[in-house]
């Protein structure tokens, strides 16, 4: 077979070294079978829905596929078109470094800055629930962490307005002022002009976050008049009444469907009974504005810590999934939603409605870019979902090292047709990058090469598969080698052993080994030894230990450590995989790689 520059250079580092050691052979495998080119939507002629995928514990599920979500418009199916896992964050105050770090970087996980507005409609609480409010609100945000925006308003009235910051002095400042100002006794008519104020303010607010960054809404209040009979019933001979109707409600759901925010309510009850908050008729209002979001109506009853620790982790994340509406659907209008999960015990919340705009960019016969075109721009490509990660090894010089980075499409049946990935500096600069061939094109994952100098980078990685579908992948990249004194470690890589070919791994489904490999430089002058550890988070202390075999000899300038992980019996999920190397007993550096498992 001939072998190009590309694919030599590829295998020239942690791959040739296994070669060499005779441990393993490399074999391009099985190519994917190439399906004929078919046009693809671009971005422009997809709608986005956003929802929400909960456990039974109201977290979010972090691993949906596209092939587990069922779509309908206005009551029809509908072929989703891409689905991508929104985290702006965790929903828990963990410390520092304790998570596992993901094994590669997708562009079907964007990662945004998290804000959250608590709205309180304090006309409508009762002066003894106002510390119920406030402790809530503190719950909630001591599962924030300190970079996610906070801000704070009042209505209708207005009184406090703390817009999006991180500083949390200003929102403490505001969250101790809080106050209810229910009446004890409220008329049906007051009640039916304080809803109208009610819902005027939040259209008002919902318009203005239409322009701005996703956030999460959060509404404290007590009750609203629901939309009223044609004829009013007893209020029909109040003077100046303020009638309530399904289209007012309809209003406000229409300016949050126009906005990119998810909108929950919570029912703030008059523990004492007093006033017309306390009816039916109140609730059903609340029932009914909670009924436009999509998301359930929580009541601020008892203990709290439980229920906003559950909203905090449940808005954490979300999924944004598209289709390629028809032409006569882009027209402005609210058209009627409805997703479902093929995965037992989880629950999709989603809002109702999607307006899908009545006019759309131009381009739909634009050309597909190449993957040096997306080198060249910052744009998001994720009509093509891929996987990348990278590694770092020897190079010859010391300031360079050799960078190999792997890359797959996540779609099992995709077969990439061309790609390339670039380096930028901290100026982003793009100082360095690559072309796979077409023998490196063929491996699953495909390989690509470059030479860096040592530090901090922004990877991009391009690519586009056979129907023309472009994807870009952007992680931060370290190019170093780890340890101090004379030994230094590679990268850890892991892949796994088949008849005696080695084929590396982003990712594992059903092999019942996962093989992991770490090269070591410089003479040693003692005893070299390796170990294998896995562990629950990077912080966690080992759960199961092994030793790894170490080739060559003392006077070698470059050792290789090998060693196995039965992951057969494992449960899908990740696991921490560390490496750590001594000599003469004495530990000198350790280097670790997630490893996820998949359900197939």
């Amino acid at each position: 077979m001939h072998t190009t520059r590309s694919s030599r250079f590829a295998l020239s580092g942690i791959a040739a070294s296994l070669v060499a050691a005779g441990v393993l052979a490399v074999s391009a495998g099985a190519t994917a079978a190439q399906k004929p080119p078919q046009p693809a939507p671009t971005e422009a002629q997809l709608a986005a829905i956003e929802f929400r995928a909960l456990v039974a514990d109201g977290r979010p599920l972090a691993d949906l596929r596209l092939e587990d979500v069922e779509l309908k418009v206005d009551g029809r199916p509908r072929t989703p078109k891409s689905l991508v896992f929104v985290q702006p964050g965790s929903g828990e105050a963990a410390e520092p470094g304790a998570d596992v770090p993901p094994p590669f970087a997708t562009n079907t996980t964007i990662r945004a800055r998290r804000d959250t507005v608590f709205v309180v409609e304090d006309d409508s609480i009762a002066a003894n629930m106002a510390q119920a409010v406030k402790d809530a609100i503190q719950q909630f945000v001591g599962h924030l962490a300190p970079p996610d925006r906070v801000g704070l308003i009042t209505i209708p009235r207005g009184g406090l307005n703390v817009g999006l910051t991180s500083d949390r002095a200003a929102t403490e400042t505001a969250r101790s002022s809080l106050s209810g100002w229910a009446a004890r006794s409220e008329s049906d008519a007051d009640a039916a002009c304080r809803t109208r104020q009610v819902l005027a303010a939040l259209m008002n607010m919902f318009r203005a976050a239409a322009a701005g960054p996703p956030a999460t809404i959060i509404i404290f209040g007590g009750g609203l008049t629901p939309p009223m009979a044609g004829n009013m019933s007893g209020m029909s001979n109040s003077t100046n009444l303020c009638e309530i109707r399904a289209e007012d409600y309809r209003d406000v759901e229409n300016a949050m469907l126009a906005a990119p925010i998810s909108v929950h309510v919570v029912h703030v009850p008059d523990l004492q009974g007093s006033g017309k908050l306390g009816t039916t008729s109140q609730m059903a209002g609340l029932e009914h504005l909670a009924g436009t979001t999509g998301n359930r109506i929580i009541r601020l009853v008892g203990a709290t810590d439980a229920a906003m620790a559950q909203l905090a982790a449940a808005t954490s994340s979300h999924y944004r999934l598209t289709f390629a509406p028809e032409q006569s659907e882009w027209n402005g209008q609210v058209h009627r939603v409805g997703v479902r999960v093929n995965r037992p015990d989880v629950e999709v919340r989603v809002r109702p409605g999607l307006i899908i705009p009545s006019s759309r960019k131009a381009g739909s016969s634009a050309k597909a870019p190449t993957p040096r075109d997306m080198l060249r721009v910052g744009d998001a490509y994720r009509d093509l979902p891929l996987r990348a990660a990278a590694y770092a090894s020897r190079e010859g010089s010391t300031d360079k090292a050799r960078v190999v980075v792997m890359m797959e499409p996540i779609e099992p049946d995709v077969s990439l047709q061309s790609a390339a990935v670039g380096l930028y500096d901290d100026k982003g600069k793009l100082v360095v990058q690559a072309t796979a061939d077409q023998d490196s094109l063929a491996r699953r994952p495909a390989m690509i090469a470059t030479v860096a100098r040592m530090g901090t980078y922004r990877l991009r990685v391009a690519a586009v598969d056979a129907a023309g579908r472009a994807g870009a992948v952007d992680t931060a990249l370290d190019v170093k080698l780890t340890a101090d004194g004379p030994l230094k470690l590679s990268s850890l890589v892991l892949g796994v052993a088949q008849e005696g070919r080695f084929a590396g791994r982003l990712q594992f489904y059903d092999e019942p080994t996962a093989v992991a490999y770490l090269e070591i430089y410089g003479v040693t002058k003692g005893v070299l030894a390796a170990e294998l550890e896995l562990a629950d988070s990077e912080a966690s202390p080992a759960a199961v230990r092994g030793a790894m075999r170490i080739t060559g000899e003392a006077s070698d300038d470059q050792h290789v450590a090998l060693g196995g992980i039965p992951i057969g019996s494992l449960p899908p999920g990740d696991i921490v995989v560390r490496a750590i190397v001594s000599l003469d007993g004495e530990p000198i550096g350790s280097v670790s790689r997630t490893l996820r498992k998949a359900a197939k």
